[in-house]
């Protein structure tokens, strides 16, 4: 067999660096640790490695996107997507009509505050093509949908397609980095002074109203355990896929809208996890069998992500890359600080709501692995669920209205 064959094997790729991103995951500084990320990190620095020695024996080899084949990356997003909307369904209802208006806020919060910070750091970094700039805030917010509406909006005033997915690529790690990181730290800083989850103090009524929701809970737990339905949960896949695929035009300025498959997934996951049962087909599961589909397919999810895009963010860095990288991780940082401060001071939206909000604004996929895991709670997924869709939403628009105006 030859070397190269086995270098770009994509599932020797893939489970090596789910094996190495394991340990990595467990290194801890001062009480934070990647976590299920370590694949991603672990996958940036194989990347780099394999494609520097792929290329030495070809000159012509194509690294990068070509390790992984985009079928295998949206199979491993959509399963982790449809587990996390399943076991966060439950409580879908009491959250959505209590906290419904303060989501969408959130989302044209932070993703309004990425594209002032975008448009400021394009007059400051005058040297660097829109398109570039634009795909940098689809890639900071890691948003695929957000990058197609920006490929769209660039071929419709004459621009370079491919500069956009150089944006994207570039500011796609910082982006992921910077909300994993976020999260953690938050979380450990509000465990810590006991303020993560709600306190219920000494009233004795809502004692008791806690009180009988830990028995329901623990109950249901019990009539679900090592529960899963193969039919429900492939329906979940693809009626989310086809939902996913609709689009809605929105008009010739603003091009047409979609949810995506990730957007597609969780609010079937969501919507039918909620309705339980629909004739013979299950949707209630154990949340323990979910959880290993989940934790499965989000290590597979972030060592694609960094096999895929690992290589091209590192060499570029030391190119025209530098500057976009400084604009993606200040737009990552500035929406998901003012995010955090409009969810908190504004909104006042409880720890757990405003972690997940903050990772639907952003519309991250490892910002919520790390949230629920971090945090152990499957209420962040509900909130993510809720300000997601508005976000992409925002985020095309704030595209359109980027490439207009600038």
């Amino acid at each position: 067999m030859e070397l190269e064959s086995i270098l770009t094997n994509p599932f020797i790729l893939m489970f090596g660096c789910i094996f190495l991103g394991k340990f990595v995951g467990l290194i801890e500084i001062k009480g934070v640790s990647l976590g299920s990320s370590g694949g991603l990190f672990v996958g940036m620095g194989i990347s780099y490695i394999v494609t520097r020695i792929l290329l030495g024996q070809n000159p012509d080899f194509e690294g990068g996107e070509n390790f992984i084949s985009g079928e295998l990356f949206s199979l491993s997003l959509i399963l982790f997507i449809a587990s996390v909307g399943l076991a966060a369904s439950r409580n879908i209802r009491a959250i959505i009509k209590n906290n419904g208006p303060k989501f969408i806020i959130l989302a044209l919060v932070v993703t309004g505050t990425g594209a002032l910070s975008t448009f400021g750091l394009l007059q400051v970094f005058q040297s660097q093509a829109l398109e570039s700039v634009v795909g940098t805030f689809s890639g900071a917010l890691t948003s695929s949908p957000g990058l197609a509406a920006a490929i769209e909006s660039a071929d419709q005033i004459g621009g370079q397609e491919a500069l956009v997915g150089l944006g994207y690529s570039i500011a796609y790690v910082p982006g992921v980095v910077i909300v994993i990181l976020f999260v953690q730290v938050l979380t450990k800083f509000l465990r810590e002074r006991n303020r993560l989850f709600e306190d219920v103090g000494a009233d004795p009524e809502k004692i008791k109203i806690y009180q009988r929701q830990q028995k329901k809970e623990e109950e249901e737990k019990k009539r679900l355990l090592h529960r899963f339905s193969v039919t429900g949960f492939s329906l979940v896949c693809a009626s989310g896929v086809l939902l996913g695929s609709i689009s809605i035009p929105l008009g010739e300025t603003l091009g047409d809208f979609s949810l995506g498959a990730t957007g597609g997934v969780l609010i079937m996951a969501l919507f039918l996890g909620d309705q339980k049962k629909i004739g013979r087909v299950n949707f209630q599961m154990d949340e323990k069998v979910l959880g290993v589909t989940r934790g499965l397919s989000l290590k597979m999810f972030l060592a694609i992500v960094g096999l895929n895009y690992g290589y091209e963010a590192v060499t570029l860095i030391g190119t025209t890359g530098a500057a976009l990288l400084v604009i993606g991780f200040a737009t990552a940082i500035l929406s998901i600080l003012m995010g955090y401060l409009v969810g908190t001071k504004l909104l006042k939206l409880k720890p757990l709501y405003l972690i997940g909000g903050l990772c639907g604004g952003m519309t991250s996929t490892p910002g919520l692995a790390a949230a629920i895991e971090s945090t152990d709670s499957n209420d962040v997924a509900v909130a993510y669920g809720a300000t997601y869709p508005f976000a992409l939403f925002f985020m095309i628009l704030f595209i359109n209205i980027l490439f207009q105006i600038s």
